[in-house]
């Protein structure tokens, strides 16, 4: 289980004015609710190693260690918001979790290598590049990865096929096609006869 421990600071005030002084003082008000919370506590914290994490392998999905009044939680972002013109991050809500305790998240489709289709002529169609899953924080993975070097022309992949890490089951009401190689057209030549050119 990949974690990144944050400095958070429970905040008993809140509205448009308190956010500002906060963002001014080089810290982000957030939220953290969940497992272990009573209700919504109010929090502001740091965001260097929020951003470190939010751009890193797991992405949205990247689990921080914090303390609050002496309790530590686990959390993943819920909600996160940047600021429109900067891209800094204006807020975030942190939904505390425990590593045993099934969560719904959205993994993204990694396809590698180059497929059998491929290197035929063929095209690879994707059609879908995320899916929704259900996992425990201990067996979160980064990415769903498919390698591609097995599938040829005419072959594709559904979501219900997907190579899905132990813990990890997907979500879906109805399965959805991931990708589909199609083979490249042949055009027909019509053969000219040419004797036929010389008779004329």
């Amino acid at each position: 289980m990949n974690t990144i421990a944050i400095d958070v600071r429970p905040r008993a005030l809140t509205g448009t004015g308190v956010a500002k002084k906060i963002r001014r003082a080089g810290l982000v008000p957030g939220v953290v609710y969940g497992h272990g919370v009573e209700g919504n506590v109010n929090v502001a914290f740091d965001p260097r190693s929020v951003v470190k994490g939010l751009s890193g392998a797991y992405g949205r999905n990247q689990l921080f260690t914090f303390e609050i009044d002496g309790k530590q939680h686990l959390a993943i972002c819920r909600q996160v918001e940047v600021h429109p013109v900067s891209r800094k991050l204006s807020h975030v809500d942190f939904f505390a979790v425990q590593p045993d305790t099934r969560i719904k998240v959205t993994l993204p489709i990694r396809l590698t290598g180059r497929s059998a289709g491929q290197k035929a002529g063929g095209r690879l169609d994707v059609t879908a590049r995320f899916v929704n899953v259900h996992t425990t924080p201990a067996h979160l993975p980064t990415s769903i990865d498919v390698r591609l070097e097995p599938y040829k022309n005419g072959q594709l992949l559904g979501v219900e096929a997907l190579p899905f890490p132990e813990g990890v089951t997907p979500v879906f009401r109805q399965a959805f096609k991931v990708f589909e190689l199609v083979a490249p057209k042949v055009v027909k030549v019509e053969e000219v006869d040419p004797k036929a050119k010389k008779k004329k």
